[in-house]
């Protein structure tokens, strides 16, 4: 009887402390209301800068511009929603769509998800740095725990247990649901071709990045309807259906130059293979983003022409993205 009536105790204990815990701990992540504005399909002109940017150089053409949410020189810090609306706004045209770019292939160590401590104890996820780019480690992207930096427990109902969890340890708000908040239109998906050299021997290597972006896709578009997803290169997922349906447009580097060093012609062979995956998302209405790292004016006069037949939307710029992009000038409309 006494064991029985210290069971009742403590079970009544530990559903009083749940009730506090719970008024205490902070809300999960509110469904907002649908993204407006205009679609992908209408930007005919993109421009794409993550260094040393500010706002009043970017071009007013640009129709859709992808920026970096925590780049030293983007917004002061970490871009504030009010930050994002100017960004958007064109006086006396439309507004503009305005994507954050998010690498998911590689860590890095200048966003609000890294710690210190990695540099000495780093987790079981993470790789050695990347030579080519500082600060920047590749990941074992399908590890949970490197999924869950990115886009949390994957749901917008989080068990009581993982928000106590959450609190405890102070983790911070996922990156997803920070660029959310910050009211970007949408996700610039970058490093999703980490899959062709993965840091482990992986025959689920490709699989595994389809279900990565599938998994960040639905949950960013079920907290807001119509958030926009753009992966960048890796084009042969788009030979899964399943990664077709998650994403809205795709991008593309160094599709015409560049592969052998920058302003080097790529190989004809090359180009077909990379254009045969990419144009099965413009059979599908949904458009094609070119970026290429060209300094020469005449090699971009003709790669701008190559890429309009394609029916590909182009821009110039330096690799580094640190200067303004370069838009090519859209064809005039004959005179009647």
């Amino acid at each position: 009887m006494r064991t029985l009536l210290l069971s009742m105790l403590l079970v009544a204990a530990v559903l009083w402390m749940g009730i506090i815990v719970s008024e205490r701990l902070p809300p999960p992540p509110a469904v907002l209301s649908a993204r407006t504005g205009p679609a992908l399909a209408d930007a005919k002109t993109w421009g794409y800068q993550l260094q040393r940017f500010r706002a009043a150089q970017v071009p007013r053409d640009i129709d859709m511009l992808v920026v970096d949410y925590t780049n030293a020189g983007l917004f002061m810090g970490n871009a504030a929603k009010a930050d994002v609306e100017r960004l958007r706004i064109r006086p006396g045209g439309p507004p503009r769509i305005v994507l954050c770019y998010l690498s998911i292939g590689e860590a890095e160590n200048y966003r609000p998800y890294w710690r210190r401590s990695w540099s000495v104890a780093p987790p079981s996820w993470l790789g050695p740095e990347n030579a080519a780019w500082k600060g920047n480690f590749p990941v074992r992207y399908w590890d949970p725990d490197w999924q869950n930096i990115i886009v949390g427990t994957a749901t917008l109902a989080p068990t009581l247990w993982e928000r106590v969890l959450a609190a405890v340890f102070s983790q911070p708000k996922p990156y997803i649901d920070q660029i959310i908040d910050a009211g970007f239109d949408g996700i610039y998906l970058d490093r999703v071709d980490a899959y062709e050299k993965p840091l482990d021997r992986r025959p689920s290597a490709k699989s595994d990045m389809v279900r990565f972006v599938e998994t960040i896709s639905t949950y960013a578009k079920t907290r807001r309807p119509g958030f926009l997803v753009v992966p960048q290169n890796g084009e042969s997922l788009l030979a899964d259906p399943r990664y077709r349906r998650a994403i809205d447009a795709v991008a593309k580097e160094d599709l015409l130059y560049g592969e052998a060093g920058d302003g080097v012609k790529n190989p004809e062979a090359d180009v077909k293979y990379s254009t045969a995956y990419l144009n099965r998302m413009k059979a599908e209405g949904r458009p094609v983003f070119v970026v290429e790292y060209l300094a020469n004016e005449a090699d971009r006069g003709l790669a701008a022409e190559q890429l309009r037949k394609f029916g590909y939307v182009a821009v110039f710029t330096e690799r580094g993205l640190a200067t303004p992009p370069v838009v090519p000038a859209l064809p005039t409309k004959p005179s009647p």
